[in-house]
Formats: structure tokens, sequence, C-alpha cells
């Protein structure tokens, strides 16, 4: 017999080893289509379909050397990894405009 502890789910924001965070670098003119139009494509695209949390730095803070603002994902490693791929995919779509 296993026991669980009642209302414990397996991946849980309060079960801290299975978060962890990854900062990535986005050029200060593709964080629009990032974050979309009042934040949309950020908090109902990325974040609910991937699970995490996602911190952008505020205008002017960038990544020492570069452009880039820091886009901070906090999750599980696969829901980072899946919130970057969609990251990317904005970006790349915006460059392309």
């Amino acid at each position: 017999v296993e026991t669980v502890q009642p209302g414990t789910p397996v991946r849980s924001p309060a079960n801290n080893d299975a978060q962890e965070s990854h900062t990535i670098g986005v050029a200060d003119e593709h964080i629009g289509a990032v974050v979309g139009r009042a934040g949309r494509n950020i908090t109902e695209i990325i974040q609910q379909a991937s699970g995490t949390r996602i911190k952008i730095s505020d205008r002017g803070d960038f990544i020492p050397g570069t452009s880039d603002r820091k886009v901070t994902i906090t999750g599980t490693s696969e829901a980072i990894q899946a919130a970057e791929a969609m990251i990317m995919q904005r970006v790349t779509a915006s460059q392309e405009r």
C-alpha cells in the first residue's frame, strides 16, 4: 500500500524540487511579440499552455553587453523547454515581419 499525502499534487508550485528557473535573452524590439496585446500571449498562451511563470525585465534592464531583455521562466525543466520554444517561435515570427 502506497501512502500519498492527501491534497498533494505530484507537480505543484509548492514542490520546489521540481521547480527551476532559466533566463533567456530576447531582443528588446521583439518583446512586444512575446508579450502580446495587453499581455495576452505571455499569460494566456505561453504561461497557461506550458505551466510556467514568466517574468520579463523592465524596459532598459538588459542582459549585460546586449540590448536583450531578460526573460526568466520558472517551472519544471520540461515546462521551461516548452515555454522557451513558444517564446522563440514568436520572436522568429516577429523577425519575419
